[in-house]
């Protein structure tokens, strides 16, 4: 499915339940590349995740990717930092694709829309996002859309008795 085939929006209450469906999804299939497990995770209701919801200039937001029949295939989350000393930073975080939709320009769409919407919000200079080292693709699609790689937190997470160490990166605006 080519990306011209999706549509990319911010998320309202009625797509609750298709994001934590989908965020199930990522739990589940990819539990390297989350801090959250899916067994706690999935036991929550959908409005759990109304914290997530607004449109900037609010300073937090949920992108979503969906195909032509309104199925959702894929979701970033913005959340900017309320304390006044870090209010120049937000982090990109639970960035998810569903896994037969990968390598199909999904991810990147969503990040391009991401930063068009980041630099909507007044005096925030930086995005910041961990994610999953050995996740060489995750790690390009990122670097792609403009991020750079400052550090590495090892032994980040672990899951089922292994470690996953977390590339930091961050992009100035």
């Amino acid at each position: 499915m080519p990306t011209t085939d999706v549509t990319i929006r911010l998320l309202t209450d009625t797509d609750l339940p298709a994001y934590k469906a989908l965020r199930d999804v990522g739990l589940q299939h990819d539990p390297e590349a989350f801090t959250s497990d899916f067994d706690t995770a999935s036991a929550l209701p959908p409005a759990t995740y109304a914290t997530r919801l607004g449109q900037p200039p609010d300073d937090h937001f949920i992108l979503g990717a969906f195909d032509a029949s309104g199925a959702m295939l894929g979701a970033v989350v913005c959340e900017r930092e309320s304390q006044l000393k870090k209010r120049h930073e937000a982090a990109l975080v639970g960035m998810i694709i569903v896994p037969e939709m990968r390598k199909r320009g999904i991810g990147k769409a969503l990040l391009t829309e991401f930063d068009k919407l980041v630099r909507k919000l007044p005096g925030l200079e930086q995005v910041v996002l961990s994610v999953t080292a050995s996740n060489a693709h995750a790690v390009g699609l990122y670097e792609h859309a403009g991020f750079e790689r400052y550090g590495l937190q090892p032994r980040a997470i672990k899951v089922d008795g292994q470690y996953h160490d977390k590339a930091l990166m961050l992009k100035l605006l």
